[in-house]
């Protein structure tokens, strides 16, 4: 007996594809930034989420935050540096 094949609508599989892509950008993003925040940080995060996932993804998420304040700060002038104004 031959069974019905579901279809699946274009507009779903664009939608699928595109959350995917973001979230994939997103994750990129979280990890370059907390490369930023300092590499031996990053391993001990790296290694805590392999045994504690919430806790691991939580601290790459701080040190993502971190490795952020970082960037931003090297890339303004000293008088305005993170907020340090005369």
């Amino acid at each position: 007996m031959h069974e019905s094949v579901a279809v699946t609508a274009p507009g779903t599989v664009l939608t699928v594809t595109r959350l995917s892509g973001a979230v994939d950008a997103l994750s990129s993003a979280i990890a370059g930034f907390a490369l930023l925040a300092g590499t031996r940080a990053f391993t001990f995060t790296a290694l805590l989420a392999w045994r504690e996932p919430v806790l691991g993804g939580a601290g790459l998420v701080l040190l993502a935050l971190v490795g952020w304040l970082r960037w931003r700060c090297r890339a303004m002038p000293l008088a305005a540096s993170c907020g340090k104004a005369d």
